[in-house]
């Protein structure tokens, strides 16, 4: 069996070199998109500052990105980015802007999509009722590396379609015993509507790399005994009050502290799923448009 405690000590020395062993094998293409959601169980957990600084550093590996901020009417990924969009999805909806005006340029490779926050409208958001912005966000998908959606808290009904849709789910989960439940019942769901569904994890805000361990193993351990499913471990996030800081001063933290072990932490998460490309380890591709799986899911 792979040995998931040599994997979390690499990830840990900066050693990336990564084991194929049992790991799940799928088609691939040259230049596929690959469209990776980030959620969690519950809210807290740091999936938004994985999400903002995970798209950074992959657009520092020169790759092209959009990060769409999925948690509709209660969106943050704008202000972890030092931005203040004037205009968000909302203006799409009713017709004021196209996509490519609202799409924030975070660096040359990274573009942001931006919700709104106590939006009703956004709130109550359907894609599947507005045709005419799923074309555009099929057209964007052309000539893109990676889209990384960053969904709301939870496991209600528009999370779950964004889950089901994308090509592959990144799951953050911290030490504490009451995210690593949600984070069980979050999968569960999931396997329940899609049992082949490729899952990482990301365990956040550790103290000890025991404790990212141990995190990964309880989780681990329960999904595969009862759901006999596989999980791969993509990283881990050191506890880190730098990180604290970029927060408050609404600088990402990869730009604000580039060498904190927090940024350091989500580097190797960024080249983690590179070299998964580079020493052959398959991926799932977006056979699909994203946007016509979503349709498909929540229809």
């Amino acid at each position: 069996m792979n040995d998931q405690a040599t994997t979390l000590r690499a990830m840990a020395t900066g050693d990336l070199s990564f084991s194929t062993t049992n790991v799940r094998e799928f088609p691939t293409k040259e230049n596929a998109l690959r469209c990776l959601a980030i959620t969690g169980g519950k809210g807290g957990v740091g999936k938004s500052n994985l999400s903002v600084n995970l798209a950074l550093e992959l657009g520092k590996l020169n790759k092209k990105v959009i990060l769409l901020d999925a948690d509709f009417g209660l969106a943050n990924a704008d202000l972890l980015c030092g931005v203040a969009p004037k205009f968000h999805l909302g203006h799409v909806i009713s017709g004021v802007k196209t996509l490519e005006e609202i799409a924030i340029e975070i660096s040359k490779t990274v573009h942001l999509i931006p919700s709104g926050s106590g939006i009703e409208e956004l709130a109550n958001f359907s894609l599947t009722s507005h045709s005419h912005i799923f074309k555009r966000l099929q057209k964007m998908e052309e000539n893109l590396d990676y889209l990384l959606i960053d969904t709301a808290a939870g496991i209600a009904g528009n999370v779950l379609g964004i889950l089901m849709a994308a090509a592959e789910v990144v799951v953050v989960v911290t030490p504490e015993p009451t995210s690593v439940v949600d984070a069980y019942a979050t999968i569960k769901l999931m396997l329940r509507h899609s049992p082949g569904k490729p899952i990482s994890i990301v365990v956040n805000n550790v103290i000890g790399i025991g404790d990212a361990e141990q995190a990964f193993q309880q989780l681990n351990y329960a999904v595969h005994k009862f759901l006999n499913h596989q999980i791969q471990f993509l990283g881990m996030i050191p506890h880190d009050s730098i990180l604290l800081e970029a927060i408050r001063e609404q600088i990402p933290v990869v730009s604000y502290a580039p060498e904190t072990p927090a940024s350091r932490a989500v580097r190797l998460i960024a080249k983690q799923l590179q070299n998964q490309i580079k020493q052959g380890v398959a991926f799932p591709i977006q056979s699909e448009s994203f946007w016509n799986m979503l349709a498909s899911e929540t229809n």
